[in-house]
């Protein structure tokens, strides 16, 4: 029975959970895993200690409401035949493995929905 449990609690843990904000006894908040309510790095994709996949959208969401957000736009010269959506072309795609073999990246992960503007 108690083999059981753990493999159940290994299967939950492989599905992602919202971060929690905790505030120390000094007044200082802080990222912590909703598991084990250990400290986490934002950069962190599981929790360090319990392996509890982590989920950031709620943190994000809240720092855009705490300052707000602005839009950012970043210029580069592409080949004069580039069409949006060649990613083979893209100077920001990269090359990455799917399924044993390379194929180009795209970074923002919109490869059929490419925001691109071409000016």
């Amino acid at each position: 029975m108690a083999l059981q449990d753990e493999l159940r609690e290994q299967l939950i843990k492989q599905f992602a959970a919202d971060v929690v904000i905790l505030t120390e006894d000094t007044g200082r908040d802080y990222y912590a895993c909703p598991t084990c309510k250990r400290h986490v790095a934002m950069s962190n994709e599981k929790c360090p200690s319990c392996e509890q996949s982590l989920k950031w959208d709620n943190v994000k969401k809240k720092e855009i409401e705490r300052l707000g957000s602005k839009t950012a736009t970043l210029t580069f010269e592409v080949p004069g035949d580039f069409v949006r959506s060649d990613c083979r072309k893209c100077p920001i795609s990269y090359i990455g493995k799917s399924d044993k073999e390379n194929v180009y990246e795209c970074p923002l992960n919109m490869r059929n929905n490419c925001p691109l503007k071409i000016v």
